[in-house]
């Protein structure tokens, strides 16, 4: 009978270690589980659909948020909060919760930039609001890519 050569030994050691190291990432034993993840999921989905929703009624409109986009902006903070509220892993509650202020702020500023683009003269710069919203928007970017990560 013929032995099997020590790379081989070594190539089935890694493997069964990588398999096994699958295996239990996706039984949530490192980072969260299925049942976990979840809540995560509903709200990633939820924002994709908002988002949908969102670009299709002002398309690529640029300029001052109307009052009717503000109010869609609203649902869609508010709907993030009542799912971040269903997050109940500690890491990912915290990251969903952010994601619900954040955009909540976000909302929030869109009043501010309406309010300074009025007492501002044609071809005047962006009002301060408009580039702490984009701050904003990226916060939320990267926080929703941190819940993605983690279970999307």
């Amino acid at each position: 009978m013929r032995r099997l050569n020590r790379r081989w030994w070594i190539a089935i050691a890694v493997f069964v270690v990588a398999l096994s190291a699958l295996t239990l990432s996706r039984s949530g034993l490192f980072g969260p589980s299925s049942k976990e993840c979840q809540p995560v999921i509903d709200l990633l989905d939820y924002n994709r659909s908002q988002n949908e929703q969102i670009s299709a009624k002002s398309g690529d409109a640029k300029g001052i948020p109307t009052v009717t986009e503000q109010s869609a902006y609203q649902a869609w903070a508010d709907g993030l909060a009542v799912r971040a509220q269903n997050v109940h892993e500690p890491d990912l509650a915290r990251d969903a919760t952010q994601l619900a202020v954040l955009a909540n702020e976000f909302v929030g500023k869109m009043t501010d930039v309406r309010i300074e683009a009025q007492s501002r003269a044609p071809g005047a710069p962006a009002p301060p609001a408009v580039f702490q919203m984009e701050l904003l928007n990226n916060q939320i970017a990267e926080t929703l890519k941190k819940l993605s990560d983690a279970c999307g």
